[in-house]
């Protein structure tokens, strides 16, 4: 045991020097996934980046150290001294994923100060080790020091364009030569897509960062906005992909190294950090090796090969393939590059395809039923459900509080849908309607839905979360009553579904989305609950027949509200229901803070946020400078505004 912990003390710098390119490696291939929503690899990455940062920090402390393990370091591991530059160039981290999270863009100033401190620690462990006994290292080491700072430089830079106050103000006159003022015709194709969409980019900063439409500079052609999205219903058809390539540039900019590497300086430093890691590779391949370690050498060999492969792939991944080098080739009217930089752009492996969406594309799914121990669909339960099944007994019978039932039921029954085309043409469908029913046009009316919805509306802004919980139950009560097969039916069903329980979703994941605490949530959602099992007695609703938890459930709803009647399951009432999630779902997107959207970029994105820039697009919520509202009549909100809308209308 002593022996190998004397190995381990003597190879402790070799082994913390490779964890950290480890990592690095491992953060620069699955940074990226991040942009469509890799649940399952959110929690590992997430480590990594933290872990990454404290590996190389520790290993730059270690060879500052002064005891006999340093001066045994110094005799038996002199090029280990050469490496601190190294450890700069992880601490700059990796193109593909600069920020994990919006408050990481928000802090850029403290990291400013760990890179002037990590910098200086690194210069003195090189200068007191190297300088003097390992003159040869001397110059090799200046130039990788070079690049060290650079590259660590370049993630403060990143930072600070990632930061939303930066992005609001940031004006690139680079970009501005791009804008191609695109309008999108009924033929429009995959290029004017994204063509329109970079010359969008500068106005969609402004909405995340919390401008509205009208107060967006003019510089930033907020005019050719404005056109758009009073234009009529022909681009709506191209509008869905639209938000999803707007979603992904923003991503790119809040997230990764993107911003930075499209302004000139960021190509300057780009530059002089290769050229200056060349030279030091070309400087250390000349000199005398003999007389250090072979596996120091190799292990420094190693750490120049891996960051020449990684800076490689890098700029190959966002420049090579980023449609804004395309956009910048074909502006000077490159033709030969610009087809070129468009079939790397348009790939299917690392480019931006037209049927690859850019964003997660999934819609989180959560409902009552679960919540208090019972399936929506009864079936027979796959293996995990049979350990989420085991997880609540085991928590009920050690005596778990509401608050970790609450908890568990949050992770274990939460589930991902596809968006699929049914819900993105509903919401589609909904906003030519909106935007076809002008200001003393004919109001919506709800035919079979009007006595439901009118008492629903009463207590709609005083408790949104007790409403979204009722509409749900209502929603689970009223599809288990249809008995019709035919495929309209069933596409209407699953569409009422998927957006009745993405609200609940919300609701309990992210209630600050839909401007409800998650405590005020928690405690109305767990209200009801209460209530619901009291009034259920004694029957074990996770072993009781589906048929039973539904009766029960149903007479719950009607002692709640026993206004709260639902018409008999038909086409046109599953139609008014579909209707009714899409207007709920617009309306807690205008009221929704944008800086909650540009969070939710880092993990994905959520389905909220693309229906907030679709609104936004033409001319309808917060982002717009006017709120959507559910239950007063319009109001005049100035003369810039043609777009009247509110959702229930029961005069």
């Amino acid at each position: 045991m002593a022996s190998l912990l004397q190995l381990f003390n003597d190879w402790e710098i070799q082994l913390l020097v490779l964890l950290s390119f480890v990592l690095q490696i491992f953060l620069f291939f699955t940074g990226s996934l991040r942009q469509r929503g890799a649940k399952f690899l959110s929690g590992i990455i997430w480590i990594a980046y933290l872990v990454a940062d404290l590996v190389a920090v520790y290993a730059l402390g270690l060879l500052s150290k002064q005891d006999d393990n340093a001066i045994a370091l110094t005799k038996n591991h002199p090029l280990a001294f050469f490496w601190p530059p190294f450890l700069l160039i992880h601490l700059g981290g990796q193109d593909t994923i600069t920020a994990f999270s919006l408050e990481d863009n928000r802090l850029w100033l403290r990291h400013l100060l760990n890179l002037i401190v990590q910098v200086v620690l690194a210069l003195y462990v090189f200068s007191k080790y190297i300088a003097g006994r390992n003159a040869q290292l001397l110059v090799p080491g200046i130039f990788m020091f070079v690049a060290g700072i650079i590259k660590y430089g370049e993630r403060t830079m990143a930072l600070m364009y990632g930061n939303l106050q930066n992005i609001s103000g940031y004006n690139n006159s680079e970009e501005s030569k791009l804008n191609q003022h695109q309008e999108l015709d009924q033929d429009a194709s995959f290029s004017s897509i994204v063509c329109f969409s970079l010359d969008s980019a500068p106005i969609i900063r402004h909405l995340f960062a919390g401008f509205t439409l009208f107060q967006i500079p003019q510089g930033f052609c907020a005019a050719t906005w404005t056109s758009y999205a009073r234009s009529g219903e022909v681009q709506l058809s191209k509008l869905v992909k639209l938000v999803d390539v707007e979603l992904g540039i923003m991503y790119c900019d809040v997230y990764t190294k993107a911003a930075m590497l499209r302004t000139r300086s960021g190509i300057i430093l780009r530059c002089t950090s290769q050229v200056s890691a060349l030279v030091a590779l070309v400087l250390f391949i000349v000199g005398d090796k003999e007389r250090y370690n072979r596996a120091d050498v190799a292990i420094t060999y190693m750490l120049f090969m891996g960051s020449f492969l990684l800076e490689v792939l890098a700029m190959f991944m966002m420049v090579m393939v980023s449609p804004w080098t395309w956009a910048w080739l074909k502006a000077r009217k490159c033709v030969w590059l610009t087809r070129v930089s468009w079939t790397l752009v348009s790939n299917n492996i690392v480019g931006w395809p037209e049927e690859k969406p850019l964003w997660s594309n999934r819609i989180g799914q959560y409902n009552f039923l679960s919540y208090v121990g019972c399936e929506e669909n009864p079936r027979s339960p796959s293996m995990s459900e049979r350990v989420m099944g085991m997880s609540r007994k085991m928590a009920k019978a050690v005596g778990a509080g509401e608050d970790r039932l609450f908890w568990l039921s949050k992770v274990l029954d939460a589930k991902y849908e596809e968006v699929d085309k049914d819900i993105t043409e509903s919401f589609v469908k909904e906003i030519r309607v909106i935007l076809q029913s002008p200001f003393g046009g004919q109001k919506r009316q709800w035919q079979h839905l009007s006595r439901f919805l009118r008492s629903m509306a009463r207590e709609l802004s005083d408790n949104f979360s007790a409403v979204i919980i009722r509409l749900n139950i209502s929603t689970i009560i009223h599809l288990s009553e249809v008995s019709s097969v035919d495929a309209e039916i069933a596409a209407l069903v699953g569409v009422c579904r998927k957006l009745s329980n993405y609200m609940m979703y919300l609701l309990v994941t992210h209630p600050v989305m839909l401007q409800v605490t998650a405590s005020s949530a928690k405690s109305v959602l767990q209200g009801f609950r209460k209530k619901f099992m009291m009034m259920a007695g004694s029957i074990s609703i996770s072993n009781s027949k589906h048929g039973v938890v539904l009766q029960n459930l149903k007479e719950f709803l009607s002692k709640e509200d026993s206004a709260l009647s639902l018409p008999e399951p038909c086409k046109e009432t599953l139609e008014e229901m579909r209707d009714m999630w899409v207007r709920i779902i617009m309306y807690a997107a205008s009221r929704s803070r944008p800086e909650t959207h540009a969070t939710q970029l880092a993990r994905g994105g959520e389905f909220l946020t693309f229906i907030w820039l679709l609104m936004a697009h033409k001319n309808l919520g917060a982002s717009a400078a006017f709120p959507i509202d559910l239950i007063s009549p319009p109001t005049t909100f100035g003369p810039h505004i043609d777009v009247r809308f509110y959702a229930f209308d029961f005069r």
